[in-house]
């Protein structure tokens, strides 16, 4: 049981890390002004809501108990945003340099989980197909960042 429990505790973890990315997506969507980076920001905020309700089953699955909660360096990134958008004028390419930001954070994290060697075979399936997902999201929003900063 001991293994489970860490592995519990890391995939609560990884649930503050998506409902985090999912306020930080909300908040990036409303300071910015262009239209498309708002529809991307939203998706990428359902979809982070989405993660923590697979993570929630995987974790039930285990016998284990869900978390509720953000984190505190979270918590405190989105203050950072919040701060930096308002002194750039909500400038869209300081949001997406927070959320660049934020998006490695996340990988890191997914990283650690998927290091740990007692990780079921189907839980593991989820959290690599969760952090190939942020992965893309990340190229996409470094992409759009380097159109921002040319334009």
């Amino acid at each position: 049981m001991a293994d489970k429990s860490n592995i519990v505790d890391n995939l609560n973890k990884l649930i503050a890390t998506n409902y985090d990315g999912e306020r930080g997506y909300k908040e990036a969507a409303e300071d910015v002004k262009d239209t498309r980076l708002k529809s991307w920001f939203r998706e990428y905020s359902q979809q982070r809501y989405d993660f923590g309700h697979e993570l929630k089953a995987e974790i039930r699955q285990l016998g284990g108990d869900v978390e509720k909660g953000t984190t505190v360096a979270a918590d405190a990134h989105r203050l950072f945003l919040d701060i930096k958008s308002f002194i750039a004028g909500n400038s869209e390419d300081a949001v997406l340099n927070e959320v660049i930001r934020g998006e490695k954070t996340a990988i890191e994290r997914y990283d650690e989980v998927l290091g740990d060697t007692a990780l079921p075979a189907s839980t593991r399936t989820v959290v690599s197909r969760q952090k190939s997902q942020i992965q893309s999201a990340l190229s996409k929003i470094q992409e759009l960042e380097k159109n921002f900063a040319n334009a």
